[in-house]
C-alpha cells in the first residue's frame, strides 16, 4: 500500500486494503464494542482522509498510529463486560498512603485527601485550563509539523504514542483500579457500572459557567482505567518530540502543560501519585523503545516503506 510514492485514489491495492479493514473495523464495534455517532463519524472521516487526495491520504498515513489508539480505546468500554480480573480499589489507596501519604493531625491520608482541604481558585484554574489539553495539544503539534514537512518526525511522535498507550492498556486489562475520586465517594464497594465523575474538575465547570468536564467524562470509557495515567504519558511524549523538533517556544508551553496536567491530575482527585508515575514509565518505555528502533537497523520494512510515501 506504500511501495509507491504516485497517488491513484482508486487503486486495486487500496481499495481491497480499505475493504478488508472496513469489514474487520464494523464486525467488531457491531459485535462487540457498539456502534454511536463517533463510530460513524470516525469511519467517514477515514474515508475522506485515505480517498480524498494525495495530501490527505499522506496525512491519513502519517496519522494512522493516533487512529489506532483511537480504536483501541474507544473499545475499552467491553473491560466492563469481559475482564476477568478483580479491581483495585481500597488496595491501591492503601499502597498510596504507604508510599506517598502526607500527615494530618497525626493520620496519614492521601494527597488527594490532602488537596480536598486545601482548595484554591487559583489550582482550579490551572488545573482545568492545562488538563483539557493532552487531547488538542499532541493533535494541533501533530498537524503543524506535518505541514513544515517534518513527516518523519509525526509518523514517529504517533507510534510512541500509541505504543505508550498499549503499555496503559494492557495494564487497565490486568491491573483495573478505581481513581481516588471513586473510593472517596464509594469507599470499598464496587459499582461495576459506576459512571465517570469530573471530580476536582468540577469546580472549574463551575467557574467558568460552562459543562466542559461534566460533558467529557459523561461519555468515559473506563471508569476503572486509572492505573497508570495516560494523561500523565501524553505530555512527556509531546513534550520530547517538540523538543526535538526545537521550537522553543511549542516546547516551553507543553512542559508548563506537561507539569500543570501532573498536578491537576492529583490536585482534581483523578489520580493517586502511583498512578502519574506509572504513566510517566509508559511513557519513557515508549520514548525509548521507538526512538531506538526507528533510528537504527532496526526498523521494519513497514516503517521505512511508510516514510517514503508520506514524505
Amino acid at each position: 500500500m506504500v511501495h509507491s510514492s504516485s497517488y491513484n485514489r482508486f487503486s486495486q491495492a487500496w481499495l481491497i486494503s480499505f475493504g478488508i479493514l472496513s469489514v474487520l473495523y464494523w464486525v467488531w464495534f457491531a459485535g462487540f464494542v457498539g456502534v454511536d455517532t463517533l463510530a460513524v463519524g470516525f469511519f467517514i472521516l477515514m474515508i475522506a482522509l485515505f480517498f480524498g487526495n494525495e495530501t490527505s491520504r499522506k496525512f491519513g498515513l502519517a496519522f494512522s498510529p493516533l487512529f489506532i489508539y483511537m480504536i483501541c480505546y474507544s473499545s475499552l468500554k467491553i473491560l466492563h463486560d469481559y475482564n476477568p480480573f478483580p479491581i483495585l480499589v481500597k488496595k491501591l489507596y492503601d499502597l498510596e498512603v504507604q508510599f506517598f501519604g502526607v500527615d494530618v493531625n497525626g493520620t496519614k491520608v492521601t494527597l488527594c485527601e490532602y488537596f480536598n482541604e486545601h482548595i484554591h481558585p487559583f489550582f482550579d484554574i490551572v488545573a482545568g485550563t492545562f488538563y483539557i489539553t493532552w487531547a488538542p495539544f499532541p493533535i494541533l503539534f501533530g498537524i503543524y509539523i506535518f505541514f513544515k514537512n517534518k513527516r518523519k518526525l509525526v509518523f514517529d511522535f504517533w507510534l510512541c504514542f500509541l505504543l505508550a498507550n498499549i503499555f496503559g492498556f494492557i495494564i487497565y486489562i490486568l491491573l483495573p483500579a478505581a481513581p481516588p475520586w471513586y473510593y472517596l465517594q464509594y469507599g470499598d464497594n464496587l459499582m461495576v457500572n459506576a459512571p465517570g465523575e469530573p471530580a476536582g474538575l468540577a469546580r472549574f465547570d463551575e467557574m467558568i459557567g460552562f459543562p466542559l468536564y461534566h460533558g467529557m467524562y459523561s461519555q468515559g470509557t473506563n471508569t476503572f482505567g486509572a492505573l497508570p495515567s495516560m494523561h500523565a504519558a501524553f505530555p512527556l511524549v509531546l513534550s520530547f518530540y517538540s523538543l526535538k523538533y526545537g521550537n522553543k517556544v511549542l516546547s516551553t508551553l507543553f512542559i508548563i502543560s506537561l507539569l500543570s496536567i501532573w498536578f491537576g491530575a492529583v490536585y482534581s482527585n483523578h489520580h493517586y501519585i502511583i498512578d502519574v508515575l506509572m504513566g510517566i514509565g509508559c511513557g519513557i518505555i515508549g520514548i525509548f523503545l521507538i526512538e531506538n528502533t526507528v533510528n537504527s537497523n532496526l526498523v521494519p520494512s513497514w516503517y521505512t516503506k511508510t516514510i517514503d510515501y508520506i514524505k
